[in-house]
């Protein structure tokens, strides 16, 4: 973090840049495939405008990296590993125009260690390229609102509706920019100017065909917004805030989310700095929301990240003229160790994470029964597998690429395989977890065979019933 006076800040970027993106290569070819990951390769494969779940940029990027390198693992992780560097390098331009290109230097290596900004830069989820279109849509807010180039307000919105094609809660984002411009003198001026509604429009037509799909699809995606499943069971408002609070600590590291968090608090206590405030007004809107959110356990730990983008350009920019260097060389150091950690631990099979890696290793052997036995079933394409879960469905899907249909009866797959369409057909139940779903769903069939028990890790295994004649949902006996 100390630069020499001589230091080229071009090639200190770029050895950054190259260091972070061999990292989490590395990583993104060696940690086993998700469950979610899995689902967004199935969405990738039927594109739309919008899913149930999210907005369709994350299953557009996993189309385009698997189609330039294949349908792998690390196809998927592609283009999440290439907006990383991108997100990195966009952070640089940002704080290195409004603040120095020494803070941009800093704030570009503490989005490479911090855990959860590293990992977005790796995992296939829609936060991959939220946080890129959210730092360029600050980028161009900065150069319209106060370096006055009327130009950028356009880019702006389109940034700021690409946001929202990542994920309806980067609309935050227009509220942050919105708030800061009819709340402060200066700017409200620009009210009387057409830059604001051209970025407004501007917006409107990136998120337009989202919303079309969600207008002809009964708002599958906005309702699916509003029902978010808690990720801990309540225990009541302080039990909530604390299990959240706590969380920061993890996913942004122990020493690593007090440096976040103190750029915050330094952002709103110094606002009187344009430079402060326009960073403070970047982060609030979110903040207040994902903190309402803790209070109902509803608000994940990640949610906090375009936030916390913020809190980590103030600390970069603030950085020297705060007197504990020796914490926050300290937090720098342990947040890119347990980065570390936490990859290699997550790549290399060990005890620790013996079920993520024995799974990964088991989805192909269940896909090879799968391919085995559904053609005794009947006529290929007049055959079908039905599988209880999202995530069993999604990572036979992929162990199979596709090769068999795979039904389920619920988030997205019924868009594409519509259970309706397999009525009087014959298929394979997989039985993945048990209980209530998989009874419900024994039971839209008019008899089953004995099932084909497949080992998917040590005291777990599929189970694969024949299904003979498939009667549908609506005659649940």
């Amino acid at each position: 973090m100390r630069q020499p006076s001589g230091t080229n800040p071009a090639r200190a970027l770029l050895a950054i840049l190259t260091a972070g993106t061999v990292v989490r290569l590395l990583a993104a070819a060696t940690i086993p495939l998700l469950d979610d990951e899995a689902h967004y390769w199935v969405w990738s494969r039927h594109l739309m405008w919008g899913f149930p779940d999210h907005p369709p940029m994350i299953a557009g990027l996993v189309w385009l990296g698997t189609r330039l390198i294949g349908d792998s693992i690390l196809g998927i992780r592609l283009m999440p590993v290439v907006f990383g560097t991108a997100t990195t390098l966009a952070v640089y331009a940002f704080t290195s125009r409004v603040f120095s290109a020494r803070a941009g230097l800093r704030a570009a290596l503490l989005a490479q260690v911090i855990p959860a900004f590293a990992a977005s830069g790796i995992m296939a989820a829609p936060d991959a390229a939220l946080g890129l279109y959210w730092m360029l849509a600050m980028l161009f807010g900065w150069m319209a609102l106060v370096e006055e180039r009327r130009w950028a307000w356009v880019p702006a919105g389109v940034m700021t509706g690409l946001v929202v094609q990542c994920k309806l809660a980067g609309g935050a984002l227009a509220l942050s920019l919105a708030g800061l411009v009819l709340c402060s003198r200066e700017y409200r001026r620009w009210l009387r100017t057409p830059g604001p509604y051209l970025a407004l429009l501007a917006g409107a037509v990136v998120v337009a065909p989202l919303a079309w799909w969600n207008l002809t699809h009964e708002w599958a995606t906005v309702r699916r917004a509003f029902v978010i499943d808690a990720w801990v069971h309540p225990t009541g408002i302080i039990g909530n805030v604390a299990t959240f609070v706590g969380s920061q600590f993890v996913y942004y590291a122990p020493l690593g989310f007090p440096i976040l968090a103190a750029g915050l608090v330094a952002a709103f206590r110094l606002r009187r700095d344009a430079r402060l405030r326009y960073l403070w007004w970047c982060a609030a809107p979110t903040l207040i929301v994902v903190l309402f959110g803790s209070l109902r356990a509803l608000a994940k730990p990640h949610y906090t990240g375009p936030a916390l983008i913020a809190g980590l350009i103030a600390a970069a920019a603030l950085w020297t003229s705060w007197s504990w260097q020796r914490t926050l060389r300290l937090g720098l150091v342990t947040s890119a160790g347990l980065t570390i950690l936490v990859l290699a631990v997550a790549a290399v099979p060990n005890p620790l994470l013996r079920q993520l890696h024995e799974e990964s290793r088991g989805w192909p052997d269940v896909a090879r029964e799968v391919e085995r036995v559904l053609p005794t079933l009947g006529r290929p394409g007049e055959t079908f597998v039905l599988a209880e879960t999202y995530q069993a469905g999604s990572q036979l899907a992929f162990a199979t690429r596709n090769r068999v249909p795979v039904v389920v009866p619920f988030r997205g797959f019924d868009l594409w395989e519509p259970p309706t369409k397999w009525i009087n057909r014959n298929g394979l139940l997989m039985d993945h977890l048990g209980g209530q779903a998989f009874a419900s769903m024994a039971a839209t069939f008019e008899r089953l065979e004995v099932p084909y028990p497949v080992r998917l890790r040590a005291g777990a295994e599929v189970r694969l019933y024949p299904g003979i004649r498939f009667q549908g949902f609506a005659t649940r006996r």
